[in-house]
C-alpha cells in the first residue's frame, strides 16, 4: 500500500467493516475481463457467504476459477475544498465454493436473514433451501484502510 499511514490492518476494524457494512462487491474471473457484482452477505470465522439463484453467470465464472476478490466501503465523503476524499474500506481475496449441504445452507440463509432483518421464515424452509445456492468464499487475505478527516476517530 503506497499510503501506510492510511493502513489499517486490527482484526477489530475488520470486525466492524464486516458488521456494519451492507454491500460486498465481488469480483470473479471472466474470461478476458472481470465480473463485478454488489451482493449482500454474512461473514462467519474467516468465511464469507453469499446467496444466489441456483444458474447464473456467477456460478459459471465461480467453477470456471474459484479465486475471487471483495471489497466494502463506507463513510465516503468527498471533500471538494480540501480535493480529498474521506472513508473506510476493506478489501480480500478468497477462494469460493458452491455449497451442497443442506444443513449448512440452511444455517447461513438464516444467518443472511438475521443480519438484514429479513421478514422470510426461520428457520429457512426445505423449498428455500432446494431453490437457493450458497457460495462460502474462505478468506485468504484482508488489507483495511482509512482516510478520515482531522479529528475524527
Amino acid at each position: 500500500m503506497r499510503k501506510v499511514k492510511c493502513e489499517c490492518n486490527d482484526p477489530a476494524f475488520f470486525d466492524e467493516m464486516f458488521s456494519t457494512v451492507d454491500d460486498l462487491c465481488l469480483a470473479m474471473h471472466d474470461g478476458e475481463y472481470p465480473y463485478v457484482l454488489p451482493l449482500n452477505f454474512v461473514r462467519q470465522g474467516q468465511a464469507i457467504y453469499i446467496h444466489c439463484d441456483l444458474q447464473g453467470r456467477k456460478l459459471d465464472c465461480i467453477r470456471q476459477n474459484p479465486r475471487v476478490a471483495f471489497t466494502l466501503m463506507t463513510d465516503v465523503t468527498i471533500d471538494r475544498k480540501k480535493s480529498t476524499t474521506y472513508f473506510k474500506s476493506l478489501c480480500g481475496k478468497g477462494t469460493a465454493c458452491i455449497i451442497e449441504d443442506e444443513a449448512e445452507k440452511g444455517r447461513v440463509l438464516d444467518a443472511i436473514a438475521q443480519r438484514y432483518a429479513a421478514l422470510c421464515p426461520q428457520p429457512a424452509p426445505k423449498s428455500s433451501i432446494k431453490r437457493t445456492a450458497i457460495v462460502r468464499i474462505d478468506i485468504e487475505e484482508l488489507t483495511g484502510k482509512r482516510s478520515l478527516p482531522s479529528g475524527a476517530a
